[in-house]
């Protein structure tokens, strides 16, 4: 009996250190979610774009007529002046064309003469006369032609500017329309930049205090820049529109088409700061206001904080009012919390 009562008391120890309890539940009701401190910055006062420089105004000149390339005076990267020969084929066959076309008006208006003088003795009709005076009008359109056609087989330069480019060799035919050479204007430059969407549907002229242009090599040299014009639709993939900035050639640099630019875009600044929240953290309420989730950083329940929004930008939206340096809002599952709840962050261990 005694044994047995032994057993008992030794087998009541063991089960009352094996504690085999159920885990309590963790609270459902509580539920994770994303949550961002929020850190107020003032509305954007600087843009930066990447710019490259181009003429303002650029040509590929051409020949009007064929032939044989005779002259090609001038070299890549050369300045000329407005009226500079450029290129020039060979002369001789134009220069005989004109000579021809002058011998033949002179025996056209030779035929012309004698035939007046023999209408006035009756000698001859009078449709023989007007055929001949035809003759002579067409003999001097074909010297006109000629005449022209021997000027176009010379290139001279438009206006002042920089040879870019040669496209053929001297001493090689070369066919109408065939491209010689290309010059860039001589004056001001181009700086085209491609500007984000939102930023030029919401950013006025009125709004932009300075804008200059800067380059790796000249340290802080800023170079001023006059808004020139825009592209009139925004690219398919990028989504930015391409604007072009007039910049006034320097006299201690040489800055040539095609280098890569920095272009700065000073802004207003405004009085209230700004920030950026993801298009989820934002709901709209049954009459079309808009709120957030924001949550109590001693319960971690949420409350509801009537905001106000400015541009969508490719980060988020921009939240112009009703949030506080510190604020801490739900950006994900924001639909479906409702006032009170209590969430915890994703990167946070168990509430």
């Amino acid at each position: 009996m005694s044994r047995c009562l032994a057993c008992a008391l030794v087998l009541l120890v063991f089960t009352a250190c094996d504690d085999r309890s159920p885990p309590v539940p963790a609270d459902q009701s509580v539920r994770p979610a994303r949550v961002v401190t929020i850190d107020l910055l003032p509305r954007q006062q600087q843009v930066t774009l990447v710019g490259r420089v181009e003429a303002a105004r650029s040509i590929d000149l051409a020949f009007e007529v064929s032939g044989p390339l005779q002259q090609l005076p001038v070299r890549e990267g050369e300045s000329v002046q407005r009226g500079q020969l450029l290129a020039a084929l060979d002369q001789a066959d134009f220069a005989l064309a004109v000579r021809e076309a002058e011998v033949q008006l002179r025996l056209a208006e030779q035929d012309l003469d004698r035939k007046v003088r023999v209408l006035r003795e009756h000698g001859i009709a009078r449709s023989a006369v007007d055929d001949a005076r035809t003759l002579r009008e067409l003999q001097r359109v074909r010297l006109e032609q000629a005449r022209q056609k021997l000027a176009d087989s010379r290139l001279a330069a438009p206006f002042d500017g920089i040879v870019a480019q040669r496209f053929v060799d001297n001493f090689v035919n070369v066919t109408a329309s065939q491209p010689i050479l290309r010059l860039h204007a001589g004056g001001e430059l181009h700086v085209v930049a491609n500007v984000p969407e939102h930023l030029t549907a919401t950013v006025s002229e009125d709004e932009v205090q300075d804008m200059y242009a800067t380059f790796s090599f000249t340290g802080d040299t800023r170079f001023p820049l006059a808004f020139r014009e825009n592209r009139g639709e925004a690219d398919r993939v990028a989504q930015t529109i391409e604007v072009s900035f007039g910049m006034p050639r320097s006299d201690h640099w040489n800055f040539m088409p095609g280098m890569t630019a920095t272009v700065h875009l000073v802004l207003v600044a405004t009085t209230e700061p700004t920030t950026v929240l993801p298009l989820a953290a934002v709901v709209a309420d049954t009459d079309q206001s808009l709120f957030v989730w924001v949550v109590d950083t001693s319960t971690q329940a949420v409350s509801r904080r009537s905001v106000r929004t400015g541009s969508t930008t490719p980060e988020g939206i921009v939240i112009t009012h009703g949030l506080a340096q510190g604020d801490r809002v739900v950006t994900t599952g924001a639909a479906t919390l409702r006032d009170g709840m209590r969430v915890r962050p994703m990167d946070a261990g168990p509430s």
